[in-house]
């Protein structure tokens, strides 16, 4: 029981921490969407700063996350 508990919690957790959110940019202070993923070397996370790949690229590296833990593809 008490283990079923802690993993719902954890599985929460992981839940949320692969969950994309609001954030502005410090350069340009345009609000944007982060992703939680590695960001390639060069690049920022921001879309006006950033190369137009870069959103779709970060979208498919935090679904992927998302399915090596059974979570549901956003």
């Amino acid at each position: 029981m008490l283990k079923e508990k802690i993993m719902r919690t954890i599985n929460l957790t992981i839940d949320e921490g692969l969950r994309p959110i609001k954030m502005t940019c410090a350069r340009c202070g345009v609000e944007m969407t982060v992703y939680p993923c590695p960001i390639p070397k060069g690049t920022g996370v921001c879309p006006n700063c950033s190369p137009s790949w870069l959103e779709s690229f970060a979208i498919f590296l935090m679904n992927q996350e998302r399915q090596k833990r059974n979570l549901e593809v956003i």
